[in-house]
């Protein structure tokens, strides 16, 4: 991924780096290196896009989600491992999936993590 990247962009996420391991702000980096700020901001939304930076979190946000858990409703009970029974089952928000034979783990991953192509 890192191979498709312009030389700006390029320099800006060394920069990016660089001041992450000397545990300084962006904004000082630049100005103690004598580096444009702009043109390292800029390049850091096409890095952003591409995956290669993540979005520091602001003051008050947490790393932490809200969960409700909800009670099962009713179970039905599954004969495991007998002919015609289910192997597996997985619930994902409201839908359920049931498999007579364990699906392949890609497909299990992609549909977990929201990727758009888990129909394979």
């Amino acid at each position: 991924m890192k191979t498709d990247l312009t030389d700006k962009q390029r320099q800006a996420l060394e920069h990016v780096e660089r001041a992450r391991s000397a545990g300084m702000r962006l904004s000082d980096y630049a100005r103690a290196h004598g580096v444009g700020i702009r043109s390292i901001y800029e390049s850091m939304v096409a890095l952003r896009k591409k995956g290669l930076l993540t979005k520091p979190m602001t003051r008050g946000e947490s790393a932490f989600v809200a969960v409700r858990v909800k009670p099962v409703v009713q179970a039905v009970p599954v004969s495991v491992g007998s002919p015609g029974g289910l192997i597996c089952r997985l619930r994902i928000g409201g839908v359920l999936i049931e498999c007579a034979q364990w699906p392949p783990a890609p497909w299990v991953t992609a549909l977990a993590t929201g990727q758009s192509d888990a129909t394979s």
